[in-house]
């Protein structure tokens, strides 16, 4: 079989994967609307659309997170102050089951970065529809927003394995029970698959695409599996990403655990396998007039086999001409991480005073500067 007939191949076959996805969301959406009444003539509805109609109600909600943190490496003996986050979000609802969101860091490393600019309907009860750029439903640490974050560093999956957003259409729903608890969130969606590369120029034959169910049986358990399709080094490339994760929550305890698994097409990478395991406690402080309203206490274990974002190109032979394997961006590596986060005695700025230590060690070489043992004294601030 030559070259070009297999890449027609896996062309049709990727189409034939992202129709299946388009299809099981449609028949859903349909099942659904057929199943439970619609009330938007109701009187309750109407008095609902009479109350959004207030101004008082149009009015953005702004939100924001600093994150300043100190870090020391015995290895280098050296430490250094950061900046890490400075992000500022409005978002809001509008009448006719309308919302947005804007969402700019205005200190990510050092770099001003859009992160959300989306706009969104909910035609139909807990039916929405998203268009513009956001995070891929995708994984359960790598969707965490900063604010709530448990450690003072994402794990491998959250930062380097499954952090993407992109431009594109998200379609999600929600079933709730009897009683209105959220029972299965399904969200899926299809993108430009250039990771916010130059939108101008993000024309696509083959989209990217992920999508993500989340699976509550009861209160405190949650069962997420998700899949991400994504084109990378200029579309040259691409990867298929599995990941598997559930965690449970009670009474202070929080457990996590996800696997991901990641490989690429036309064999330019090796397959990447990455863990990540967490158990959080949170005590309360019982003293009312205490400054510290309660204390968690932090354990996490990540791994990541050699991993390649796609983002340095292809590796070049001894001419110098690229080859079709994609450069090592990120190279094997085990963490264990220990700490403490004590949260500050205030309703109005949620302040969290975090202390962590990782642990690093590589099966081979490839330690970068900033990723080796180190101790973080991090202070968060939300509002």
């Amino acid at each position: 079989m030559n070259r070009e007939k297999a890449e027609k191949i896996i062309k049709i076959y990727n189409w034939i994967r992202f129709i299946i996805l388009i299809l099981i969301l449609t028949f859903l959406y349909i099942g659904l609307a057929q199943a439970q009444p619609t009330d938007n003539d109701s009187p309750e509805w109407k008095q609902k659309l009479q109350q959004l109609e207030n101004k008082s109600l149009h009015q953005p909600e702004i939100h924001g997170i600093l994150r300043g943190k100190y870090e020391y490496e015995p290895e280098l003996g050296a430490s250094r102050f950061e900046m890490r986050t400075a992000r500022l979000s409005a978002s809001g609802k509008l009448v006719g089951r309308s919302e947005y969101k804007l969402e700019v860091d205005l200190c990510d490393e050092s770099s001003i970065k859009m992160k959300d600019a989306w706009v969104r309907v909910h035609p139909w009860q807990t039916l929405r529809l998203t268009v513009g750029q956001q995070r891929l439903p995708f994984s359960i640490d790598a969707h965490r927003n900063p604010s709530a974050q448990f450690f003072a560093n994402r794990s491998f999956i959250a930062k380097q394995v499954g952090d993407v957003r992109d431009v594109g259409l998200q379609v999600g729903y929600d079933i709730l029970s009897h009683n209105h608890r959220r029972v299965l969130s399904i969200d899926g969606g299809i993108f430009n698959g250039s990771n916010l590369n130059d939108q101008k120029s993000a024309w696509f034959k083959s989209p990217g695409y992920s999508a993500r169910l989340q699976y509550f049986p009861m209160d405190g358990l949650a069962i997420i599996p998700s899949l991400q399709h994504q084109l990378i080094a200029e579309h040259e490339a691409a990867y298929t990403s599995l990941d598997l994760g559930a965690f449970y929550e009670m009474k202070g305890w929080h457990v996590e655990a996800e696997f991901l698994h990641k490989f690429y097409s036309k064999n330019a990478f090796d397959d990447c396998n990455s863990i990540d395991a967490m158990i959080i406690y949170k005590h309360q402080v019982k003293k009312a007039n205490s400054y510290i309203e309660s204390i968690s206490y932090q354990g996490r274990y990540d791994y990541m086999q050699d991993h390649s974002s796609g983002m340095s190109g292809f590796v070049a032979d001894d001419a110098g001409i690229p080859t079709s394997r994609l450069a090592l961006t990120d190279a094997e590596r085990h963490r264990l991480t220990l700490g403490a986060t004590f949260s500050v005695r205030n309703p109005y700025f949620p302040t969290d005073i975090r202390l962590n230590y990782e642990n690093y060690w590589y099966p081979h070489e490839g330690a970068k500067e900033s990723e080796q043992d180190k101790l973080v004294c991090e202070l968060v601030i939300k509002f």
